[in-house]
């Protein structure tokens, strides 16, 4: 019941959102505009400004498994609750640091067909990110903005898969370097913001609690792009909008099973879209605001390949998630 209310209460307020679209957009002031936003995507800190962001997130995942036959192998049910926080510091107007991390708990309900369940957890700290933003062209100077990012995300904790007596780590288990770049316009009543990133994921590797053995992944990588846009319906009032697609890459991946043999097999993550929407609200104009966030996944169908033995080959199908979030932002000189 509790769940259905709150699914209810984003519904209600996103939906009068995008009911009031219409008439805002007739009203939009498309002057270009270089202030910065603190809802806006385009945002970024002023020298010596510190800009944070503290957003909490409850998500369902659901997908189906199926065998080398096409039959059905299982079903999952994965909730996962998340606190995400990001701090952001102006070195100058066009240079910005960023520190990311979040805590994660994640739990994986596994249904086979005999109607037999299982239920795994994850908790934890993930490794932080660290990030520098560059605004090689500024708007107030130029027709557009055009920010350069690079990240590095180092592989500081463990990572562990979930056993039903042993809770696993929400790491990935190995590093990740990521470069980026961004393209937006503002104007005084809308923004429009694209960006383009490719993440290089490392050698990771997770240990098996149950057998003792890791699960070796090779390096592989990620390739992002977003449209994101904003909506001001008046100075405090705000609509965020938008949508991005996932390609990744197929990873080597091996393990050493019970009897002491190495298996070898590709993971196939499958490439996913994400619908993203966000009511804001500036609190206090131009130093708080509060949204409420709700994203829509669309995953492509994955799965794993065994060359040496075919019949182990498993397909994820059907997979979803929803995400409802609470986020404020907020800025300090």
């Amino acid at each position: 019941m509790k769940m259905k209310f709150g699914r209810g209460l984003y519904q209600t307020a996103l939906g009068l959102a995008f009911s009031l679209l219409p008439i805002g957009a007739m009203a939009l002031d498309f002057t270009p505009d270089a202030s910065r936003v603190v809802s806006d995507p385009t945002y970024l800190p002023l020298g010596a400004q510190v800009f944070g962001s503290t957003e909490y997130s409850y998500g369902e995942t659901n997908l189906i498994t199926n065998n080398h036959l096409g039959a059905l192998q299982g079903s999952t049910n994965t909730a996962t609750t998340s606190i995400n926080q990001v701090l952001e510091y102006g070195i100058t107007g066009d240079l910005v640091l960023r520190f990311n991390g979040f805590f994660q708990l994640v739990g994986a309900t596994n249904l086979s067909p005999s109607g037999a369940s299982t239920l795994t957890t994850s908790d934890g700290l993930s490794n932080p990110t660290f990030a520098a933003i560059w605004r090689f062209l500024d708007e107030k100077d130029h027709p557009f903005n055009w920010d350069l990012t690079g990240s590095y995300t180092p592989s500081l904790i463990n990572a562990e898969s979930a056993s039903q007596d042993q809770n696993g780590t929400v790491v990935r288990g190995g590093t990740t370097s990521l470069v980026g770049t961004a393209l937006s316009f503002k104007t005084r009543g809308f923004t429009v913001y694209g960006e383009f990133t490719a993440a290089y994921f490392g050698i990771r590797n997770i240990l098996n609690p149950t057998t003792g053995n890791p699960t070796n992944y090779e390096s592989s990588w990620q390739y992002g792009l977003d449209l994101t846009t904003q909506t001001r319906f008046t100075d405090q009032l705000s609509l965020n909008a938008g949508v991005s697609q996932t390609f990744n890459d197929p990873a080597s991946a091996s393990f050493v099973n019970g009897s002491g043999k190495l298996i070898d097999f590709t993971n196939l993550p499958g490439d996913l879209i994400t619908l993203v929407t966000a009511l804001n609200y500036q609190v206090v104009p131009g130093r708080f605001v509060a949204s409420l966030v709700y994203s829509h996944v669309f995953y492509g169908n994955g799965g794993n390949n065994f060359p040496s033995f075919p019949n182990s080959d498993t397909t994820t199908t059907d997979k979803n998630e929803d995400l409802y979030g609470a986020e404020v932002r907020y800025v300090f000189n």
